[in-house]
């Protein structure tokens, strides 16, 4: 009935997360009705990884990662392909939450944006 309910925003997400339930929350308030996926129960594919990386991944990855910090990322320039690769095997390193929507992008738990995108 509804037809723009393929244009559902998407919010990407980890359950065990507490700011990515508090983004959920945030936007249940606002009256933004979203899609959620939790990508710790059923893991991002490369494909879809490649959609939401930018060329330059950095502002994807989760600095606060035990691995990320392992890895020695912080002192490192990976490329998208590099952080895809990375991101399959560990997908702690994919900043959360991350709420695709039909104005663009919004990596991390943003709620002075989420208000901006109240119809």
């Amino acid at each position: 009935m509804n037809a723009t309910r393929s244009q559902k925003p998407v919010l990407w997400m980890k359950s065990s997360c507490t700011t990515c339930r508090n983004a959920k929350a945030k936007l249940a308030e606002l009256g933004i009705e979203v899609e959620v996926r939790d990508y710790f129960k059923k893991p991002l594919e490369a494909a879809e990884l490649a959609r939401l990386l930018p060329e330059d991944p950095a502002p994807m990855l989760g600095t606060k990662s035990p691995k990320y910090k392992e890895l020695g990322l912080k002192d490192r320039k990976l490329s998208k392909a590099e952080a895809i690769a990375l991101m399959l095997q560990d997908n702690n390193l994919l900043k959360r939450p991350i709420l695709v929507h039909s104005k663009g992008v919004i990596i991390g738990f943003q709620p002075e944006i989420y208000a901006t995108l109240v119809p």
